[in-house]
């Protein structure tokens, strides 16, 4: 939506207690990229925007924009409401000393209105009911709200493309239009996105099909024909940010305002801190193994040159990176004490000194460029039992020799093993100083991040998926910022040092880097670690993860080229939620964690999906599906095939698969290739009269 609004006087002002620094935003746009985060419909930290309360922080509260009622693509202001607070700024962290309900409007007052500008839009609702308002809003559907249902449709029918279906929903019937009601109780609070799709499609479908009414009766224009492209994409496929443990997901986004870089990258570098750390003390319940299983990670993100990758993961690993330093400070010292207790001596004498004295070892544990034989060594010698390959780089890692030589399946398969059952052997001749051995309980996780030039043809490799190790990996491909990372006055002058989001979530990493955590009598610990156990809630939320990913590997289905990404799911989403239990601090595994951990693995399986060629499609469903109608029409002389016709004849996998067919019928709609009418109770798929002459 637009929102260039420019004033003489500034629309809002904000200052900072701390610094005293003062902020005035003339138009509209600038003061909705700095306060305002329009995907989350929240104020942005640091946002000291109520004129009436200026020392007052609204950070999180709601946000929904304000829109022109004749113009609907044009924001002309945004309604602010929930509590604002105030800190005492002298002391660390600041502490709250009070807070306000506060209600009010940034810009020009208008109609509460959110995504009417989405390309590609089916169907368009106006309400009269504020929750249900925001409900749609968050779900990311295009809705309006009006006092009235009657001028709620006005507005839409007279603002919105013909080719939009516009239909209007509450608790109580309009007094007319009612034909073009939808009616929604209490129980549809409880409405996932996708079930809030499946209910409006098919609601459209039933008042287009009853015939009541007909929006595009009086239309003669088809509308240009848009290019089909995939339904799945960055922007249909956000990162679920909100599964992460709070402290988590507030360093996430700090992260990402402070450096610019993409939530999803973020997410993964936050992530492999998070599993670089809880790897060390506990591991994810297994049903099959009593002491459970490693619950490190396998974290592949890809990002170009310039987005940020080294930023995001410094800022993440700050906490991890200043215990090293530390700890490296001691070695130093420690190594520098071992040299002198031998320096002077003859050498039966520093021979007997070594013996009884081994030098110190260095306690590194994060690589950002080793092989499988360096780190299995120093495994079996026990100098490690945690370690992380993290690097901003991944073409080191699959560009390096271990990866190309002919030893790649055996470093393969020692990896997966060792992100399986946490051990690691070698064998190798007996005059190697650095010989054979096997350890056990060792972990290691991986956070790797490239560039598509660097990873696409690993990603495509067979020989990586086939044996296992891709599969293994949560995978995300953010979004790239380039070109929208514009900065102001108010951006410089922020500090991610003093950001108490981050100050919360490094203090935590602290702690639980501590070699003296506080474990509970209850946990049985082997070898140092302990099980996360799950509850009832989280065990049946397990089962039905595994059971509808399990049903999506079969033919026809989504994850049917996947299965060897897909039977890992239930797996990873027990590990990921055993490293979101312990940065929490919980005792157990609970139906919000697990829960929350299956979003970010069916994140990281849609990825995999949809990466270049990983499903072997050499075109689209859409795209197979308009050239099957248009050859059928062309063969029959006609512009139409009937419904039913198309549901059993159409090719695979949209023949075996309702869904499936009736999302790519909509695509299909919605790029103008096609049109749905009825006659009687029969329906018809009419093709664009474009597509027969050509």
């Amino acid at each position: 939506m637009n929102a260039k609004i420019t004033l003489n006087a500034p629309l809002a002002v904000s200052t900072d207690p701390v610094t005293g620094h003062r902020v005035e935003f003339f138009q509209l746009e600038d003061f909705a990229t700095n306060c305002i985060d329009e995907s989350n419909f929240k104020v942005k930290p640091e946002s000291y925007i109520y004129s009436k309360l200026p020392s007052y922080n609204c950070e999180n509260c709601e946000a929904y924009t304000l829109i022109n009622p004749t113009q609907l693509s044009e924001v002309i202001g945004y309604a602010i409401r929930g509590t604002a607070r105030k800190y005492d700024t002298t002391t660390t962290p600041f502490n709250e000393i009070d807070s306000q309900q506060v209600s009010f409007i940034i810009g020009k007052k208008g109609l509460f209105a959110s995504g009417l500008n989405k390309p590609h839009l089916s169907y368009v609702v106006g309400t009269n009911d504020m929750d249900l308002f925001i409900q749609l809003a968050k779900a990311g559907k295009a809705v309006l709200l009006h006092q009235s249902l009657d001028e709620a449709y006005k507005i839409l029918n007279s603002g919105m493309p013909e080719n939009v279906f516009r239909l209007i929903a509450g608790k109580s019937a309009p007094v007319t239009n009612a034909d073009l009601f939808v009616q929604v109780d209490d129980s549809f609070r409880a409405f996932t996105s996708q079930q809030i799709e499946t209910f409006f499609l098919e609601k459209r479908k039933q008042i287009i099909e009853s015939g009541a009414f007909n929006q595009d009766a009086d239309s003669q224009h088809w509308g240009e024909l848009l290019p089909l492209q995939q339904e799945e994409s960055v922007a249909s496929n956000p990162y679920p940010i909100d599964a992460l443990p709070l402290l988590a997901k507030e360093a996430v986004l700090a992260i990402s305002e402070h450096v610019q870089s993409p939530i999803a990258m973020t997410a993964q570098c936050v992530i492999g801190a998070m599993s670089h750390i809880a790897q060390a003390k506990v591991n994810a319940p297994d049903r099959f193994k009593a002491h459970g299983e490693p619950c490190s990670l396998f974290l592949l993100t890809e990002g170009q040159s310039g987005s940020r990758k080294s930023t995001s993961k410094n800022l993440a690993d700050r906490a991890i990176l200043e215990y090293e330093r530390k700890q490296y400070e001691i070695y130093r010292t420690e190594l520098e004490q071992w040299k002198s207790g031998q320096a002077g001596l003859p050498k039966k004498d520093r021979e007997a000194y070594c013996a009884e004295n081994p030098p110190p070892n260095d306690p590194s544990t994060l690589y950002s460029d080793i092989t499988l034989e360096s780190i299995a060594g120093l495994f079996i010698d026990g100098i490690l039992q945690n370690a992380s390959i993290s690097s901003d780089e991944a073409g080191q890692f699959f560009g390096g020799h271990t990866m190309k030589a002919d030893t790649r399946n055996q470093a393969l398969g020692g990896y997966t093993k060792l992100f399986d059952d946490g051990y690691v052997e070698r064998t190798r001749s007996k005059s190697n100083l650095n010989g054979s051995g096997r350890a056990h309980d060792v972990r290691v996780t991986f956070n790797l991040q490239g560039q598509r030039e660097v990873l696409d043809n690993a990603l495509k490799d067979p020989v990586l998926r086939g044996q296992g190790f891709l599969p293994r990996f949560i995978l995300t491909i953010p979004e790239n910022l380039a070109g929208t990372r514009l900065q102001n006055a108010a951006y410089r002058n922020k500090n991610a040092n003093k950001d108490h989001r981050l100050i919360a979530y490094w203090t935590r990493c602290e702690s639980l880097l501590d070699s003296c955590p506080q474990v509970q009598t209850e946990h049985e610990l082997h070898n140092g670690r302990y099980v996360i156990p799950m509850n009832e809630e989280a065990i049946a939320i397990d089962t039905e993860f595994y059971n509808v990913i399990e049903s999506l590997q079969r033919v026809g289905k989504r994850f049917e080229y996947l299965q060897a990404f897909a039977s890992r799911a239930s797996q990873l989403a027990r590990r990921l939620a055993t490293v979101f239990a312990y940065f929490e601090g919980l005792q157990q595994i609970d139906g919000k964690t697990l829960k929350g951990a299956c979003e970010v693995v069916k994140h990281s399986l849609n990825e995999w999906a949809m990466y270049a060629e990983i499903e072997v499609k050499a075109e689209s469903d859409a795209e197979k599906l308009i050239k099957w109608i248009v050859g059928k029409c062309v063969q029959q002389k006609t512009d139409r095939l009937t419904y039913s016709y198309i549901q059993t004849s159409c090719p695979r996998p949209m023949q075996k698969n309702k869904n499936l067919l009736e999302m790519v019928i909509q695509q299909l709609e919605d790029s103008h290739h096609i049109k749905i009418e009825s006659l009687g109770r029969t329906r018809y798929v009419v093709i664009n009269p474009l597509l027969l002459e050509s």
